[in-house]
């Protein structure tokens, strides 16, 4: 495989070099090219298609990962007419139905936030959007995606690498991977990234069932606040405390969660800084209550369960997260004002009230070591 690298903020996109009419999206090891013509194409209306979808119109409509993902949702919500409206694209009947596809990560963050978008310091660079679909509409999903560039032009371009197969093969439904154009350097050339798709849960640092499926609507095909803010703060690594200088020499310092009783010889890491922007965004935007544009806590406990009831682990490690935002909020202000910080705060406190209170005091990792992130 040849690639060469982007520097961006979690950014693992790339680019080969190619002639003034076509380019290489990506080569293999055996020398077999992905490629495309230029310029890129697109031959739909991205304002139309996002009214229909009734999503909010502070989203930033100039951003290709997010074009990109309204016009997936948009085929999806046309998937049972999508071989009438575009028969060169699409040859049979893709599902009787509408596939919920939902976003989660930055892309859910963008639609659900006024905050997140536009050029506030609560808005950042996304590098590609991550689905989750019912596993049994899996495979109906990917079907959608291999086929964009020839319905609605090669801007919505999707493709398999031979590792993506093998990865999709290996997950056996589970979850799939595929690559897509995320954005155009200034010399014209499109920068190609990985789409991670999980099927019916969000499987990480912790197991997360999403359970939102049939309010896709509602929840603007998003996995909805609560769901969002759990996948955000359950995050946590524990690496030795030998690291400690690296995070303070990367004014990453705040990341370190109290927790008393864990390893001498290790500490616990929380969020990252991107979803810490993202959680604040969450929070700034929306207060804690029922009913739309609100972070209800029975939402949120009923998506904690386990089998057993409510997943401690989980609990514990999204807990430490929240709490950490509370008790250390001067880092904040890197992006949020006074008023702003106590807004957060606040909602913060006002949450993990109702959250359960965990008792176990582990000394050893309490979550998924073994984790493939997106």
């Amino acid at each position: 495989m040849r690639e060469i690298s982007l520097a961006g903020e979690g950014d693992d996109s790339s680019f080969i070099t190619g002639t003034s009419s076509k380019t290489i999206l990506y080569e293999e090891i055996d020398g077999t090219r992905h490629e495309i013509k230029l310029p890129l194409t697109s031959n739909v209306n991205i304002n139309e298609m996002a009214d229909e979808l009734g999503l909010p119109k502070y989203i930033d409509l100039q951003y290709l990962p997010m074009q990109s993902a309204i016009v997936t949702l948009w085929a999806c919500a046309k998937a049972p007419e999508l071989h009438k409206l575009y028969p060169e694209a699409f040859e049979k009947r893709i599902s009787d139905k509408p596939i919920p596809a939902l976003l989660f990560g930055g892309g859910a963050i963008k639609i659900l936030c006024e905050h997140a978008n536009g050029k506030g310091p609560l808005a950042r660079k996304i590098n590609d959007t991550d689905f989750i679909v019912p596993k049994k509409l899996g495979s109906n999903f990917l079907r959608i995606l291999l086929n964009m560039d020839k319905a609605f032009g090669t801007q919505f371009k999707f493709f398999k690498t031979q590792g993506d197969v093998a990865f999709n093969a290996m997950r056996q439904g589970r979850r799939y991977r595929v690559r897509t154009i995320n954005g155009v350097t200034e010399e014209g050339l499109p920068t190609v990234t990985k789409v991670d798709i999980f099927c019916d849960t969000i499987d990480l640092r912790h197991k997360i069932d999403v359970k939102e499926f049939d309010r896709y609507r509602e929840n603007l095909y998003t996995i909805g606040l609560e769901c969002l803010t759990l996948s955000k703060c359950q995050f946590i690594m524990d690496p030795s405390k030998d690291d400690l200088s690296s995070l303070q020499e990367a004014a990453q310092e705040f990341r370190v969660l109290p927790y008393d009783y864990y390893s001498p010889d290790r500490i616990v890491v929380g969020m990252e800084e991107r979803d810490v922007r993202d959680v604040c965004a969450i929070f700034l935007d929306h207060p804690i209550g029922q009913g739309p544009e609100k972070i209800d806590p029975s939402k949120m406990l009923r998506n904690m369960h386990a089998f057993s009831g409510i997943d401690k682990k989980l609990s514990l490690t999204v807990t430490l997260n929240l709490r950490n935002l509370v008790e250390r909020n001067e880092f904040l202000k890197r992006w949020l004002d006074q008023s702003g910080i106590a807004t957060v705060s606040e909602r913060i406190k006002e949450l993990l009230q109702h959250l359960p209170k965990v008792e176990e005091k582990w000394t050893k990792p309490w979550w998924n070591t073994a984790v493939e992130t997106p």
